[in-house]
C-alpha cells in the first residue's frame, strides 16, 4: 500500500521560521481582549436580565448577589477598555 502523504523517508523536518524583532503578541493580545470584551458585554446584558427577573420575583437575596456580580463584570469591562485606550 502506498504512503497516503507521499513517498518520503521518515518525518518531514520543520520549515525554518523567520523571526522578526517585534513580537506579534500585541496584535494577538488585542484580539483576545476584544473577544473577551464581546463576551463580557453579552454576560453583562444577561446578568442585568437575571437581576431584573429576581427583582420582579421579589428575591432580594438574588438581587443583591446579581448586582454584586454585575458590578464586578462592569468593572472588568471598563478595565479592558481603559487598557486598550492606553496602548
Amino acid at each position: 500500500m502506498a504512503d497516503p502523504v507521499g513517498d518520503h523517508a521518515g518525518p518531514i523536518p520543520p520549515e525554518p521560521v523567520d523571526q522578526i524583532a517585534a513580537a506579534d503578541w500585541t496584535d494577538q493580545d488585542l484580539l483576545t481582549r476584544d473577544g473577551a470584551g464581546v463576551l463580557l458585554d453579552d454576560e453583562i446584558a444577561a446578568e442585568r436580565k437575571r437581576v431584573e427577573a429576581s427583582r420582579s420575583a421579589g428575591d432580594a437575596d438574588a438581587v443583591a448577589v446579581g448586582e454584586r456580580r454585575l458590578n464586578r463584570l462592569i468593572e472588568i469591562r471598563r478595565s479592558l477598555t481603559a487598557e486598550r485606550n492606553n496602548r
